[in-house]
């Protein structure tokens, strides 16, 4: 990943990208250098936890971290959105399978007969039949009887019920508020922060991700991009009209595991994955990736299966939470998680390109097409190059249209807008190269030189490089000119005699 003067090497990057959690043990500016340059692309700031001071601080170092390197680090802010939980019990205690116990929304101390959940529509929401989990999902309850302040549940597995516990209703149609008012505090400060991502929790269907975005609107800020973190089963019954209104997708598989059942979370990263590639947005796989890693130095053979096939499956970008928020060695967390992204980088499968035009395939979509059988000529002839696609207006949608169809090139985004550049270090097989000088040229062609040379001078081309330019014309107003074979040597001779 990194040279040996301690810079990133951009000529031997990943295409899939790792995203990683922040937190204590990976705060400092000297451990976050060392994980950018093991292969971290981009950090998640969790909201769930700490104090608004806390992450503005840990926000500029990475910003100060991401400008030193060339703008290869881009930032995530996870709100933690509705959380349902058990109330506060006299003591601890142990329930067992076949054990009867009521639920009630009312303020009560818990107790072996009878415990609260805090969640006004409880009694109104759930009918017979219906299942509650509690702690992760070790305790399973199951309604039998509806009371007049309480659901009376039988213990279908055991467990230890304690104060604040987690739970989880998958069936049921919940009338949770996706933005709480503890998101609304967080939304607005995240829209004085301006990162590229905000992640949303328990996003149930299109309305819920509009809703977010017209929170950021209301608070002044309309770039930052969603992501529509999938963790309910209603969520997956309207994934297609998700998909067409977020920006991103997360496969939330922590939540996700306790709603649906166990076995069917592989097949359900498989659709996700798929029909987001298939729109053009990114996927990030989430949720104990390498686990055993937050107290060992290496992970098992299942963990390393699992970041393996995710990357087989079609994930833009693979995360790490605990291993790298409060893990013990999280640096060794992201250099393995990369390590297991270039092995399974060599075994993907070629794409037949029909099974991915979207719905609403147009120009940029089929230029995007025409790169990639291009790309194909490219290693069929052993000509050694990349895509480069240059940016007019600011705008990733070049970029991912272009990766969507997993060339086996690489792909350079030249672009002189600093968030296009920042938003697409998520996005599978980019690497965005910012050129702020790029902005005065108006001449398509010159542009195209420039951004040429400035990749070379960057070390994401060499001159023995040959390019697929995807860029702008001068002939039309919209994108997507797919130029044709380029000489890197040529257009540098060619500018130095101008």
């Amino acid at each position: 990943m990194s040279d040996n003067k301690g810079t990133i090497n951009v000529s031997r990057l990943t295409k899939t990208k790792i995203v990683c959690t922040l937190g204590p043990a990976s705060s400092s500016f000297d451990v976050l250098e060392k994980m950018l340059l093991a292969g971290m692309d981009v950090v998640r700031l969790n909201f769930s936890h700490g104090a608004h001071e806390d992450h503005k601080k840990l926000f500029d170092t990475v910003r100060q971290l991401s400008q030193k390197h060339d703008h290869q680090l881009s930032i995530i802010c996870d709100i933690q959105g509705p959380k349902i939980r058990t109330g506060k019990m006299v003591a601890p205690f142990q329930v067992n399978v076949g054990d009867r116990i009521d639920v009630t929304p009312k303020q009560v101390m818990g107790t072996k007969e009878c415990i609260q959940i805090k969640y006004e529509t409880l009694l109104e929401d759930l009918k017979i039949g219906d299942t509650i989990f509690i702690n992760d999902g070790i305790i399973k309850l199951v309604v039998v009887e509806k009371k007049e302040s309480a659901l009376g549940c039988t213990v279908e597995a055991g467990g230890m019920i304690s104060n604040h516990k987690g739970c989880n209703i998958p069936s049921g149609q919940l009338s949770v508020n996706v933005i709480t008012p503890k998101d609304r505090e967080d939304l607005k400060f995240i829209a004085s922060l301006n990162p590229e991502w905000v992640a949303s929790s328990f996003i149930g269907s299109a309305q819920d991700v509009l809703k977010v975005k017209s929170a950021l609107k209301e608070f002044g800020n309309e770039n930052i991009k969603v992501i529509s973190k999938i963790e309910r089963p209603s969520a997956l019954q309207l994934l297609d009209e998700i998909i067409e209104v977020t920006d991103a997708i997360m496969v939330a598989r922590g939540d996700l595991g306790v709603e649906i059942d166990t076995w069917d979370v592989p097949i359900a990263q498989k659709s996700m994955c798929s029909k987001c590639n298939a729109a053009g947005k990114p996927v990030i796989v989430a949720t104990q990736m390498l686990e055993s890693m937050t107290s060992a130095p290496r992970p098992t053979r299942a963990e390393a299966s699992d970041v393996f096939n995710a990357v087989l499956d079609g994930a833009d970008a693979v995360m790490l939470s605990g291993e790298t928020s409060v893990g013990q060695y999280p640096v060794e967390a992201v250099r393995i998680m990369d390590k297991i992204v270039e092995a399974a980088e060599k075994h993907l499968p070629k794409r037949d390109p029909t099974q991915y035009l979207s719905q609403h395939a147009a120009l940029t979509e089929t230029v995007a097409l025409g790169s990639y059988e291009m790309a194909l000529n490219f290693v069929k002839t052993k000509f050694s190059g990349k895509i480069l696609v240059v940016t007019g207006p600011p705008s990733g949608y070049v970029g991912r249209m272009v990766s969507k169809f997993r060339p086996p090139l690489a792909i350079i985004s030249v672009t002189d807008d600093l968030r296009t550049a920042l938003e697409l270090n998520l996005v599978w097989g980019v690497r965005s190269c910012y050129e702020q000088s790029l902005k005065d040229i108006q001449d398509h062609e010159v542009r195209n030189a420039e951004a040429v040379k400035r990749a070379v001078e960057k070390g994401f081309l060499t001159e023995n490089d040959h390019v697929l330019i995807v860029a702008r014309s001068d002939l039309g107003k919209h994108v997507g000119a797919c130029s044709s074979l380029y000489n890197v040597k040529e257009i540098l001779d060619k500018s130095k005699k101008k």
